[in-house]
């Protein structure tokens, strides 16, 4: 089984991460050859190029049209391609151009790993419908259920969890870098995110959250609040910082490429999303064994479950977040009881070893 997988994004982002480590996962298959298509100067291509996979690159210029759709016919002739694996929705409308200049032997497989409203139009729904499309792959049922007015035939639809290498993250320990580099004395509470700063994040609720804390705790425990992640609102949120009066509390750390580091110094991981697909970032905390506060933003419900595995509370709710957060630090038995549920949860189901065996057997589903 030849499979070809297609991204037209120059960043990295979730899905071409998801992508790159299902690929790097069954490299170990004899009996699955495995290729990608990606931008030239795309980060894709340089991560491609580093662990010596097996990758193809077009360019991405006035010309990237036909360099895309030309670029997938030559591919799928060369290498004798059973899958078509596309991971956006602009690559999937250049397979499907491509297409109509291959075989109908060819199966085309969309993953998606965002759940942000598709809107119901004719061409979304020819595009999401096509009958070439064998099967679309979420990552949650949340965003598995965006496809529900979109497409009629919902038996191509099929939700196969992410995972993380748990054992990397349960083996860390904190190293006190916050804390030496704000200074901060060695009892200070970390509340911690690790998100882009975009709309989605709604990193100003964060902020607000955090404020109520520092009125509702009253000086009972030293706390300090940090985001690592940049993104287009930084500049917005420093001002709101600043204009709550909270420069000294709450710090805003920019892109870290030692995200991982920082996460065991967390006392609680607060995320204020208004959507999400499935972020890596939750299981990455269970792993870690950080307890969890967060909004109900998408799939977050499929595996935080309240009061068991976090506490979870309404989008914007930020009273009911700073309450949440107050209790975890203040109840060490209750944190200790969700860490542990929560520790559970991502060890038998989200597992690099697991997330492997499923895209496999999908795969070969397919033949």
């Amino acid at each position: 089984m030849n499979v070809l997988n297609v991204t037209t994004m120059v960043g990295i982002r979730g899905g071409d991460m998801q992508m790159y480590t299902v690929y790097n996962l069954l490299r170990e298959y004899e009996d699955v050859k495995q290729f990608i298509l990606c931008p030239e100067t795309s980060d894709l291509a340089k991560m491609c190029e580093r662990d010596h996979a097996q990758y193809y690159t077009y360019k991405k210029n006035k010309l990237k049209v036909l360099n895309t759709v030309s670029a997938i016919i030559k591919i799928c002739r060369k290498e004798k391609i059973d899958i078509l694996h596309i991971h956006d929705s602009t690559a999937l409308t250049y397979a499907l151009m491509a297409l109509k200049f291959l075989p109908s032997s060819i199966k085309l497989v969309l993953s998606r790993k965002r759940n942000n409203r598709i809107k119901d139009k004719f061409l979304n729904r020819y595009k999401y419908s096509h009958p070439r499309i064998v099967k679309i792959v979420s990552v949650s049922k949340a965003v598995e259920a965006i496809f529900g007015n979109i497409i009629s035939d919902k038996s191509k639809l099929v939700t196969i969890y992410d995972a993380i290498d748990v054992q990397k993250y349960a083996s860390k320990k904190s190293l006190n870098l916050i804390h030496e580099e704000y200074n901060l004395s060695t009892d200070t509470k970390i509340v911690g995110n690790i998100a882009g700063l975009t709309n989605q994040k709604d990193i100003f609720t964060f902020v607000d959250t955090a404020k109520k804390i520092l009125d509702k705790s009253n000086g009972l425990f030293p706390v300090k609040f940090v985001v690592a992640g940049n993104g287009v609102l930084m500049d917005d949120l420093t001002a709101y910082i600043k204009q709550l009066g909270l420069q000294n509390d709450v710090f805003l750390m920019g892109f870290r490429s030692n995200a991982a580091d920082l996460l065991p110094e967390f006392d609680v991981f607060l995320m204020t999303s208004i959507t999400e697909g499935l972020p890596l970032t939750i299981y990455e905390a269970f792993a870690a064994k950080i307890p969890v506060v967060s909004t109900d933003a998408g799939g977050i419900r499929e595996v935080l479950i309240h009061e068991k595995t976090g506490l979870m509370t309404a989008v914007k709710d930020t009273e009911a977040l700073s309450d949440n957060v107050i209790r975890i630090l203040k109840d060490d038995a209750f944190k200790e009881r969700i860490v542990q549920n929560a520790y559970t949860t991502v060890t038998e189901n989200h597992d690099l070893k697991t997330m492997k065996q499923n895209y496999y057997k999908f795969l070969k589903s397919l033949s």
